[in-house]
């Protein structure tokens, strides 16, 4: 690992010297505790898709825009595309369980998971603490991800208890 800067005695590493500094680079990211949220949708054929996603920030209130990022390795990549309706499912402290099983590359990741339709038909998560409905405002390429912009066209706010994700694990309040 190459060293970058010394900080109180310790030396930093660059992220794209080698894989054990990439390793070091994602568990350093960890440190950030986020929320949880399901990115939901539905594909060009009607079907539900849906992600787990720890990546989800607000942009803008005025426009009101959010922003996640996408894998390109992502089984659902091609279903978020502009003017595309989606929703952001905030998960509540108990819905471990179910980010789990839609983190999972499976043929019917909504199998025993109670759904309500939103906007254009989209599913929305029963259960959450929060649910954003949106369409697709902009796409932008970043590394092995793509950055998408939601425009925000309707919100709920349960305000319960949210899941939280820190140091590779999820967490609570």
């Amino acid at each position: 690992m190459t060293a970058a800067t010394e900080i109180d005695g310790s030396q930093g590493i660059d992220p794209a010297s080698d894989d054990a500094a990439r390793r070091e680079f994602r568990r350093t990211l960890g440190q950030f505790a986020t929320g949880v949220t399901v990115m939901t949708s539905l594909s060009p054929a009607g079907e539900r898709v849906g992600l787990t996603a720890n990546s989800f920030n607000s942009l803008s209130i005025d426009p009101p825009l959010i922003l996640w990022s996408i894998a390109n390795s992502a089984q659902s990549f091609e279903n978020f595309q502009v003017k595309d309706a989606f929703a952001v499912n905030v998960l509540s402290a108990d819905q471990e369980a179910l980010a789990r099983q839609l983190a999972q590359s499976t043929p019917d990741k909504f199998r025993g998971i109670d759904i309500r339709e939103g906007l254009s038909g989209v599913p929305l998560i029963v259960g959450c603490i929060a649910y954003l409905e949106c369409s697709v405002w902009a796409r932008y390429p970043g590394g092995d991800h793509d950055i998408v912009v939601g425009h925000v066209h309707r919100v709920f706010n349960i305000g319960n208890a949210p899941l939280v994700f820190h140091g590779g694990s999820f967490r609570s309040f």
